[in-house]
């Protein structure tokens, strides 16, 4: 996997991946600020292949408003100073309108204060902290996955019914991280759960041990995560290795398959929240999923991830808004994006989804999957199986709950 990320990093960086031959003035450019290295490169690898998918089928379809779309691309490296650097540098040298990319919700915050400050539209494509919507909102920012409310409000009340009520907290120590244990603490609080304690974990930790020993000796009976990136691959790891899997029922709130891929079948373990995954029983799903295959032929990770789905949703969403703008103004855009319905036939999840006027939040299905043991996998792609999905309509905060004022939109 380190391997692959390297060379995608380079291609990447060198401008190659995603070259257009069209000649400057028409092509319509989207700024990718994605991780090319850092905790979540194998996220940002993901999800550029599912921005690159719609792209080419957008081009082969006759672009957009007569143009062809053009992907150009800077490593965030999964940090919020340099990705706010390299999107100002998107903007002013390479004059792009449409940012999309992150990962990180620290990331996504910073980019999205420079897209709103420049006036231009940004979609953060694979961020889950609230703030992303919430605190942090804007008119010129849109969020493609689901927050940590809508995640908590599916997973938690299933974790309680099915495993137990005393739950342990390991929490990335940045606003994702926080965001997810905040919201699990709302759940347990509203069914008269037990918190029976909480590690906060900085990001770049690959030593667990300390974490994992205070957490068993408060004999919890779920071991509720926020981690994600390289550091839950290691966390995976340990928790296999030390034999907490047979103490309490491993949760990972946000469970990415990039990170369950690094780690192995033997060591994913538990019950977990995910925003998709590619075993859902859709056309809409299989279709992309043989697309997939057929376009990153020979890959690592053969099968799309939440990232990739998320990639993909993002930038064909921003190129059908274009052309029901009819222009390029952004301004235009965020309107024909705002109170848009992408119908379930297309929405790649179960239900439809729904871009909200008032937080841009997209508003969609969320899943609980159960990790399965090797003896049950079908395929070296099979990690999971889907137990309960609930539509966001149910789950997501209402205007009560999450009170934002946009930004005027920008002239």
């Amino acid at each position: 996997m380190k391997k692959l990320v390297t060379i995608l990093s380079i291609v990447l960086l060198s401008g190659l991946l995603w070259s257009q031959s069209s000649p400057a003035e028409e092509v319509i450019k989207i700024g990718v600020v994605s991780p090319a290295s850092g905790n979540y490169a194998d996220h940002g690898a993901l999800e550029r292949r599912g921005m690159q998918m719609a792209v080419e089928e957008l081009n082969q379809a006759g672009g957009v408003l007569g143009k062809n779309l053009q992907l150009v691309a800077e490593d965030s490296e999964t940090n919020p100073q340099v990705a706010a650097r390299k999107a100002r540098r998107l903007i002013e040298v390479d004059k792009v309108k449409y940012l999309m990319g992150g990962v990180s919700s620290s990331v996504a915050i910073a980019v999205g204060e420079v897209a709103q400050r420049y006036g231009v539209i940004f979609f953060a494509t694979n961020q889950n902290s609230d703030t992303v919507t919430g605190k942090y909102a804007h008119r010129c920012v849109f969020r493609v996955p689901p927050n940590m409310a809508m995640a908590l409000r599916a997973l938690g009340p299933y974790i309680l019914e099915t495993v137990g009520n005393r739950w342990y907290f390991l929490t990335h120590d940045y606003s994702w991280g926080w965001s997810g244990t905040r919201w699990a603490r709302n759940v347990l609080k509203a069914h008269n759960g037990v918190d029976v304690g909480e590690s906060k974990v900085p990001l770049g930790t690959r030593d667990f041990s300390a974490f994992l020993i205070k957490a068993r000796a408060t004999k919890p009976d779920a071991l509720v995560i926020t981690v994600g990136g390289v550091d839950r691959a290691a966390l995976m790891e340990q928790i296999y290795e030390f034999g907490i899997h047979k103490d309490m029922t491993v949760v990972h709130t946000l469970y990415d398959y990039e990170d369950a891929w690094a780690a192995g079948p033997k060591k994913n373990v538990g019950i977990h929240g995910t925003e998709w995954y590619y075993d859902i029983d859709k056309p809409d799903v299989r279709e992309f999923v043989q697309k997939y295959k057929k376009r990153w032929l020979g890959v690592a990770i053969p099968v799309p991830t939440q990232d990739t789905a998320n990639g993909y949703l993002a930038t064909r969403e921003l190129g059908r808004a274009i052309q029901r703008a009819g222009t390029e103004n952004v301004a235009a855009v965020i309107k024909a994006l705002e109170g848009h319905v992408i119908p379930e036939s297309e929405s790649l999840r179960h239900g439809p989804i729904t871009i909200r006027d008032w937080d841009h939040q997209f508003i969609c299905t969320y899943y609980v999957v159960r990790s399965k043991k090797p003896s049950e996998i079908r395929d070296r792609a099979d990690l999971c199986e889907i137990v309960k999905w609930v539509p966001g309509e149910k789950t997501a905060r209402t205007k009560a709950e999450n009170p934002v004022k946009l930004e005027p939109y920008p002239e």
